[in-house]
């Protein structure tokens, strides 16, 4: 895992380029503290950086940015190929010949075979630029599901691109000036960040999951998403979903450095990390975070890890330290983001760091392919309903547009735009009393149009499918791409997510949702054909236990009315207005309303503070 960066010049570009990439190495620095390594030619007004925390080939041979023999193509790459050895016998057999045992390189002599075309043929979390001198284009991409990132930005200088925002902020002529959809798009539903391409400045972009960028003369040539999410066309049993889960684990076992888990004791992490411990002789080193040793996850996790003969190990929450932790999590990641788990991730992360460990698998995205959520029930009851109540949409338009609950909005929509018209519903709900009316009245919901873009990618069906593929997507990358990699790459942590894996995708868009949600009454089953694949590995008192979510504990009321309550009146007393988009004195007045009021959201006001917190590390 890495950080990388570069810079790639128009013809009267002129900056200096080597002193923009050791500034996105030194901010990326906890990305990768292994190695650092630079590169930049002049004449072709190309340079590359990268950080490397080594995981694969120790040695100086699997050191970047790389290139070929030949010199002909140069590769930054952040990520994993768990199928590199697959394509690696591919290309042997057409004579190719290789120097290292990396994946790096075999994403390059995968170019040079199959061209833009080998983003197809690649198993992973990645994101690379690859350069090739023959055509003197750069080749950007991000894997399927994005869990790894990739900033850019087009100046008036060249492009430049990085793993995150800050390391991107070192380009000069950047335009950093605030997008203001972007950031109330963050305020809307269940958003806790600000979803992609766009990010907090009008001038930096995301390259979207599933697509890729090509480079050429210092401007953005052109982007496509080469990525079509679809179902499986293999049986959809719970022996298969069994297979492809050992498989995806087994991948991600592979390294040169020990793998570890995370294991909280819910279903999830206990069947990877059982199938880790069958795969391996030596014991599994598992970690658990929690309040106290009476915790119930650190419970659960106590008696799986028990049961596996594990080296475990629990750590324990540290109140004093969740706000420091969070004003450097927004820092790092350059803009705002408001989810507590977060924090309590990347302190497990830096206490395994500590511990001497460099990888780890989870469980991260089989509660949004499987529905493991409580809300999923209620969604499934949507679903099943839906097809009745469709007679009545017309009548639904008709109703004023303050009176519109869910189901009405999902009934008005067509299909793949039924979940971004929940977040259309709430703009009246959050902008009308927040944003500065002039705003207001020109402001796109980028949220919901994201949602539609992704909506109509996959095959018209049950609004749940659709709900879910978009949550994904869009609306819980937060709580999972993002969980994947911020809070563990500032520990230095590399963080593997066997359900993330691409056929795992296509095998959850397959399966209908009956086969997951078998009941709309009975919590325990839920993610029921996931339970069944694993029954035999997981132990009933915590295959059918109540659902806990990592931290579930610690709630954002409790954090804001308990130990950040002096912090958040210093911030809400005289809150920014991010250049003209918020009504300040409504941020103060939801604030003080927040603490005699327990039907004002808290979550609505943590992720206002974070904003304030995101602009105030600016000053």
């Amino acid at each position: 895992m890495c950080g990388i960066g570069g810079v790639f010049l128009r013809a009267d570009g002129h900056i200096d380029v080597p002193g923009v990439l050791e500034v996105m190495q030194e901010r990326q620095h906890h990305r990768g503290p292994d190695s650092q390594g630079m590169w930049y030619d002049p004449a072709r007004r190309i340079g590359l950086c990268h950080t490397r925390l080594a995981i694969l080939d120790l040695s100086s041979a699997g050191q970047q940015p790389m290139q070929t023999k030949d010199g002909m193509l140069m590769v930054v790459f952040n990520g994993e190929i768990y199928n590199w050895r697959e394509i690696r016998q591919k290309l042997e057999a057409h004579g190719v010949q290789f120097y290292s045992q990396s994946d790096t390189e075999v994403l390059l002599e995968a170019y040079r075979y199959f061209g833009l075309d080998v983003v197809q043929e690649l198993r992973g979390m990645f994101a690379f630029a690859l350069l090739d001198h023959r055509t003197g284009t750069v080749l950007c991409a991000r894997d399927p599901v994005g869990k790894k990132p990739f900033v850019y930005a087009e100046t008036q200088h060249g492009v430049a691109f990085a793993s995150e925002i800050p390391a991107l902020l070192a380009m000069p002529a950047c335009d950093t000036t605030i997008h203001r959809a972007a950031v109330a798009s963050m305020l809307l539903h269940n958003l806790r960040h600000i979803p992609d391409p766009h990010t907090a400045y009008c001038g930096l972009k995301r390259l979207r999951p599933g697509h890729a960028m090509l480079l050429k003369d210092g401007k953005v040539d052109r982007i496509w998403r080469y990525w079509t999410p679809r179902p499986d066309s293999g049986p959809t049993t719970t022996r298969r979903l069994r297979e492809l889960l050992e498989e995806s684990v087994a991948l991600r076992m592979v390294a040169d450095v020990p793998v570890g888990a995370l294991l909280s004791g819910g279903v999830d992490s206990s069947a990877v990390v059982h199938l880790m411990q069958r795969g391996t002789k030596e014991p599994i080193r598992t970690y658990a975070l929690g309040f106290d040793r009476g915790d119930e996850d650190l419970k659960r996790a106590r008696l799986m890890a028990g049961t596996l003969g594990c080296i475990h190990k629990e750590f324990y929450f540290e109140p004093d330290r969740q706000l420091t932790v969070f004003q450097r999590m927004l820092e790092t990641y350059g803009e705002p983001i408001m989810l507590l788990p977060l924090i309590h991730t990347h302190e497990l992360c830096r206490a395994i760091h500590d511990d001497g460990m460099k990888v780890v698998l989870c469980g991260h995205g089989a509660d949004e392919l499987f529905y493991g959520y409580t809300g999923h029930l209620r969604t499934t009851l949507l679903s099943i309903c839906l097809p009745w109540l469709a007679p009545l949409s017309p009548l639904a338009r008709l109703l004023p547009k303050g009176r519109i609950n869910e189901l009405i909005a999902v009934l008005s929509a067509k299909a793949g735009a039924r979940k971004a018209a929940l977040y259309r519903v709430s703009e009246s709900e959050v902008w009308d009393q927040l944003i500065t009316p002039d705003v207001r009245h020109d402001l796109s919901n980028l949220a919901a149009e994201e949602m539609e873009y992704w909506g109509s990618l996959i095959p018209p069906g049950p609004y749940i499918d659709e709900s879910n593929f978009v949550a994904l997507m869009i609306e819980n990358t937060h709580s999972v791409q993002i969980a994947s990699d911020l809070p563990a790459m500032m520990a230095s942590i590399e963080m593997r997510a066997p359900f993330l894996d691409q056929r795992m995708v296509s095998f959850a868009l397959a399966t209908h949702f009956h086969e997951k949600v078998p009941s709309v009454t009975d919590a325990s089953r839920l993610k029921q054909v996931l339970k069944t694949a694993v029954a035999d590995i997981v132990p009933p008192e915590l295959l059918y236990a109540p659902k806990r979510g990592f931290g579930m504990g610690i709630q954002e009321r409790m954090v804001l009315e308990g130990p950040w309550k002096r912090f958040a009146d210093e911030i809400f007393a005289q809150p920014d207005d991010c250049e003209g988009l918020f009504v300040t004195p409504k941020i103060s007045e939801l604030w003080h309303s927040h603490e005699t009021n327990d039907r004002v959201s808290s979550s609505l006001v943590a992720k206002l503070l974070a904003i304030q917190v995101w602009r105030a590390s600016l000053n």
